[in-house]
């Protein structure tokens, strides 16, 4: 895993480079997908730079990818490791222009996340963790060792454009928010210690959790769905995700903080 990581990192800054080229254009191509979901050029031109740079590090690995059409799980339930992507997690703040959108790499193996790299084009960041080799924060080429925070206030972090009551209803504490756009970024505040919590409500896929997980794990937390059961990858025919928690400091005790048992 760590030959990959490095060469994956330089990947994740060179999609994040194609995107924010077209961030600075007029026409950023944007057009509906069959589920209804936003893409844009910018979408299209990362998977590209990651389809051809992965396929060059390791042509024996497959790629499964957002931008991609996804292969029935008859032909690829033997994959042993296959790359996960989503090329910009984060589409609809892309197009809004909130610079909270990142390119996001997994490694797995034996169905579970041992590599992710996530890049935050905007900001120039990257967190990135191996599977037993902790969680990092790289800004301006220096790194540095991310964990959870322990308990104090318990911070939710939120999404810009979802109401807070979606989320607020299934939490029996009080919290402060801290709002951000992409699922992953939100998961890389709580890998770092900035907020505890993450509830994600609706639609995503596999890909939208798949490096968080490393990371946020390496950082001393976990991810789980709504009813504290492990997530699961490339094990169904769907690649969509069931809701999911986000979750830091296993102090905090969230089954008693969260009552999933109201969705």
């Amino acid at each position: 895993m760590q030959t990959y990581l490095e060469p994956c990192i330089e990947l994740a800054q060179l999609a994040g480079k194609a995107i924010m080229a077209i961030y600075q254009q007029d026409d950023i191509g944007q057009q509906e997908k069959s589920d209804h979901t936003p893409v844009t050029a910018a979408d299209l031109a990362a998977n590209e730079v990651l389809l051809t740079g992965l396929t060059a590090l390791a042509p024996d690995i497959p790629i499964m990818s957002e931008e991609t059409p996804i292969p029935p799980l008859e032909q690829r339930q033997s994959w042993q490791r296959y790359w996960l992507l989503d090329p910009m997690d984060g589409t609809g703040e892309f197009i809004l222009e909130s610079g909270d959108f990142a390119v996001n790499i997994a490694l797995i193996e034996n169905h579970q996340p041992v590599l992710g790299v996530i890049h935050w084009p905007a900001k120039g960041i990257t967190y990135f963790a191996t599977k037993e080799g902790g969680a990092f924060k790289r800004e301006q080429g220096q790194d540095q060792q991310i964990f959870v925070a322990p308990p104090d206030t318990l911070t939710l972090a939120v999404s810009r454009r979802q109401k807070i009551e979606a989320v607020s209803q299934y939490l029996n504490s009080q919290f402060d928010t801290i709002a951000l756009g992409s699922c992953s970024l939100k998961a890389c505040i709580i890998a770092e210690g900035k907020a505890d919590c993450f509830l994600r409500v609706g639609p995503t896929g596999e890909w939208d959790t798949g490096a968080s997980q490393v990371i946020v794990e390496e950082a001393g937390g976990c991810i789980t769905d709504a009813e504290f059961n492990p997530l699961t990858y490339n094990q169904r025919e769907s690649t969509e995700n069931p809701d999911f928690i986000v979750m830091g400091h296993p102090d905090w005790q969230f089954q008693k903080l969260i009552s999933p048992h109201q969705r």
